[in-house]
Formats: structure tokens, C-alpha cells, sequence
């Protein structure tokens, strides 16, 4: 299949950057004027660059062990992960047994993919248009900033190396897990093949990774998860965070639903087989107790207003 890219002047000046060296999933930075992007009609094919493979949601790479803290950055990204995952490469749950391929082209799903991208472009300049845009950060504070109203805490404005270790590790398992199966079924973003705006500027580099599963989806779900573990409390406020996190990836129209679905199921295998490493129930552990102090302590609560606004937004899917 061959690799696409979208012509355009625009594009090809964006800034790419690593929202965090701890979360290694692109992130596009455009100016305020293009945060509602029409997507370009000049579409051609181009050649991948020589061993170039997709990545979660970003430039092309090759794929390298999660406990390899010392090697060298893959192609596409400054750096490797600070630090190395729980469960090494040997132990990282195989993605071609436990998740499916994407729709077959001509499927009834990926019909309704393709309608789900259309039905959501109405929603240009909406709330959860401007919500959707906000979340294409996948660094760990544009995330835990994301989630904290669901928290009821601005733990990103917080000191918490705990929490902090637990998130990098894990993620650092994700990591290899998403960007594998991306090489393996290089499925073209939607945006490739359909007209709409878009909620983003589209990055040459973003266009030429794998759609499905969603990085950015998987990103979000694991932190959803995983804060579940830290504050039970507000477990489903945290679930809820997390789902619409992914499900804006579909609002900005560079994800399918099925994307999105296959994101969220690659996160939970991770997760499972996380628990299997005792160093993560360790470090688990301490985050919950961490966060507990932070709350004794008086931590910075969010926003009132700016949460009961996207407690309203987040009332359906799209």
C-alpha cells in the first residue's frame, strides 16, 4: 500500500514536537488560525523514506524494545523514553492475538467509519470541536491536565514524581506495542480519502502514519486506567475523561471509530499484563498514596466553571 501525503505550504512549516520525552506520540503544533483546517484535495502517493515505519500517531520509525532505555532515538523523534518499561520486550502482550485488523475496504464497519467522519465535520466550531483540538496533546501534563476535572485536582500543576514514574514506565510499554501494529496494517488516515475540515493541520508526517490503532487513543486510555488504579474514587468520571479523549481523535476527522476502539483495546491488554510485573504494583502503590497526601494537603483544585463546561460537552460521544 503505498504511503500518501497532503500537498501543502502550510503543512510542510508546521513545528513538530514531543510534547514530552515520557510519551513518545507526535504531536502538531499549528498556529491559531489553522486550528480549523479544510483538508486539502491535492492528494498524492510518495514513496516511504528507506526503513521508514509507522509510530503511534507520528513519524515514521523503527520499532525498538520498551526496556531499551539506552538506545538510540528512532528515526523521527529527539529522544528515546527517560525511562525503561515495566515488562521488557519479551513480556509486551502481542497484538496480533488479542487485536483484530481494521474493517475490511467495502465492509458495512468501514461504511460506518466513513460515516462517522462525515456526520462528525458538523460539528465545526463547537465546543467540542475546541475540545477536540485541545486534546491532540499527548505529553503527560497537556494529559493530566486533561483529566483534571475528572480528578476534582490540577495534578499537572503538582509535584508528583510517583505518579510521574508510573505513567513514563507505562507508556514506555505502549509505546512498541501501538507503533507494531501500525507497521503491520498501514491503514490510511481518513482525511487520505474524504473531504471535510479538519480540527487540526494534518503534518506530512501525521498523514504518512499508520490510522489504525489510535495513539493518541491508546494514550489517553491507558492514563484513564491507570489513574483509576491511583483514585478509585472518581473512577467514572476518570473513564468517561478517557473515552472522549480518544473519541476526539474522530472529531478532528484523522481517526475512524474502529481506530479509536482498537486504541482503547490495545491500552487495556497492556495494562493486564502490566499487573503481572511486581515492580508496577509497587509503584502503583505509592502514586495512590502520594495522591492521597496531595489531597490532605490542599492541592489546586481545577476550574469550576471550566469543568462544568466540559461536563456539558462531554455529554455524548460527538
Amino acid at each position: 500500500m503505498p504511503v500518501r501525503r497532503i500537498v501543502s505550504a502550510s503543512a510542510t512549516a508546521l513545528a513538530l514536537l514531543l510534547s514530552s520525552s515520557t510519551a513518545p506520540w507526535l504531536r502538531v503544533v499549528a498556529p491559531a488560525s489553522a486550528q480549523s483546517a479544510p483538508a486539502t484535495s491535492a492528494v498524492q502517493p510518495a514513496p516511504a523514506g528507506p526503513g521508514a515505519q509507522a509510530t503511534p500517531d507520528g513519524a515514521g520509525a523503527q520499532s525498538a524494545p520498551a526496556d531499551s532505555a539506552a538506545a538510540p532515538a528512532p528515526a523521527g523523534f529527539p529522544e528515546r523514553p527517560r525511562f525503561a518499561g515495566y515488562l521488557g520486550e519479551q513480556r509486551l502482550p502481542d497484538h496480533k492475538l488479542f487485536l483484530p485488523p481494521p474493517p475490511a475496504a467495502g465492509s458495512a464497519l468501514a461504511a460506518a467509519d466513513v460515516a462517522v467522519f462525515h456526520d462528525t465535520r458538523k460539528l465545526e466550531g463547537s465546543p467540542r470541536w475546541q475540545l477536540a483540538a485541545n486534546d491532540d496533546g499527548v505529553g503527560q501534563k497537556a494529559l493530566l491536565e486533561d483529566f483534571s476535572c475528572a480528578l476534582g485536582l490540577d495534578v499537572a500543576a503538582a509535584e508528583t514524581p510517583a505518579l510521574s514514574r508510573v505513567l513514563a514506565r507505562s507508556g514506555a510499554d505502549l509505546f512498541p506495542v501501538v507503533g507494531a501494529a501500525k507497521d503491520l496494517y498501514q491503514r490510511p488516515r481518513p482525511f487520505l480519502a474524504e473531504q471535510g475540515p479538519l480540527c487540526i493541520m494534518p503534518s506530512e508526517q501525521l498523514a504518512q502514519s499508520g490510522s489504525y490503532p489510535s495513539g493518541h487513543a491508546a494514550a489517553g486510555w491507558l492514563y484513564a486506567l491507570l489513574l483509576t488504579e491511583v483514585d478509585p474514587a472518581h473512577a467514572g468520571r476518570i473513564i468517561e475523561r478517557g473515552r472522549a479523549f480518544g473519541e476526539s481523535r474522530v472529531v478532528c476527522g484523522v481517526h475512524y471509530p474502529s481506530d479509536i476502539e482498537g486504541g482503547r483495546l490495545t491500552a487495556t491488554a497492556l495494562v493486564a499484563a502490566l499487573h503481572g510485573a511486581p515492580e508496577f504494583e509497587t509503584d502503583v502503590a505509592a502514586a495512590r498514596a502520594e495522591l492521597t497526601t496531595l489531597r490532605g494537603s490542599g492541592g489546586v483544585e481545577p476550574v469550576a466553571a471550566a469543568c462544568a463546561s466540559e461536563s456539558a460537552t462531554l455529554a455524548t460521544p460527538w
